[in-house]
């Protein structure tokens, strides 16, 4: 009964930190190609580290012109084979319509299936603008070793803070969110 029960804490701690990278071997794993070519570069005197223009999951258009309109944006990158990643996806809808200054981006990352994808947002009422990897978010994805993984932009598309692994409950993102609003 002992050996059960560390087992399942163990499986426990497991499961609500977040998922490895690496995909069943059944699949091949897929690197984050872009699905619009026209992305805008970052400038090479340091400009901002979030750039993309792309479709989302549901063919809209959708660029990084549209962070300037937040006064923070929440990047989480996820897959819809990851336990952890699902699991939050109703915590950041919530803070999607409870913070209409944040904007929420969910980005595909190391999933062969944006079919799937789509089903597992639409049974989560995920509204937040959901895609692939593009521009910036190509090489940002690329140095992931586990997902979700969330990064925090300003309204000109800079990083302004650390890089959390990891899945979250509606109170984490909250505070995270309160603590970083201007």
């Amino acid at each position: 009964m002992k050996r059960i029960l560390i087992f399942a804490l163990g499986m426990l701690l497991l499961l609500s930190f977040g998922c490895a990278i690496k995909q069943p071997e059944t699949e091949p794993a897929k690197t984050p190609e872009p699905v619009a070519t026209n992305a805008p570069e970052p400038s090479a005197e340091g400009g901002p580290e979030l750039v993309f223009d792309t479709v989302t999951l549901y063919g809209e258009p959708i660029s990084s012109d549209i962070l300037h309109e937040y006064d923070l944006v929440i990047v989480n990158c996820w897959a819809e084979w990851c336990g952890p990643c699902v699991g939050e996806l109703p915590e950041l809808e919530r803070i999607h319509r409870e913070y209409p200054n944040v904007l929420i981006l969910g980005v595909l990352s190391f999933s062969n299936d944006p079919e799937g994808a789509k089903e597992t947002l639409r049974d989560a009422g995920v509204t937040y603008p959901a895609f692939e990897p593009a521009g910036t978010l190509i090489d940002l994805v690329s140095q992931f070793d586990a997902i979700p993984t969330t990064m925090f932009f300003d309204s000109t598309g800079n990083q302004i803070a650390d890089t959390i692994v990891g899945s979250m409950n509606y109170n984490q993102w909250k505070a995270v969110v309160e603590d970083l609003l201007p």
